[in-house]
């Protein structure tokens, strides 16, 4: 018969981890104009054309994985939290002390 073990600290800490890269994500997102600019001071039309639809259809795929990233980071947080918890009530009602 097989268990499942869980560290909540390291669930948690996943969860804190991802809200971090999601959030490197946002700031890169959040300079999509200034590399829209760098390509349109080149001189180019075409460059400046392909540059910005590029970063239109990336900033969409970026959107939606950072929705699911959000979701995923709470969750996980969630999840340890709720493993500690637990841990902690099943100690109290077995008489010891929180782990």
């Amino acid at each position: 018969m097989s268990y499942v073990e869980v560290d909540p600290q390291l669930v948690r800490h996943a969860g804190v981890r991802l809200r971090d890269a999601v959030g490197v994500a946002r700031v890169v997102t959040g300079r999509r104009g200034e590399l829209t600019g760098l390509a349109a001071d080149a001189g180019h039309p075409a460059l400046s054309d392909a540059v910005e639809t590029f970063l239109s259809r990336w900033a969409h795929g970026l959107g939606c994985l950072m929705d699911d990233a959000d979701r995923l980071a709470s969750m996980l947080a969630d999840a340890g939290q709720i493993y500690v918890d637990v841990e902690a009530s099943i100690a109290s009602a077995a008489g010891g002390g929180v782990p």
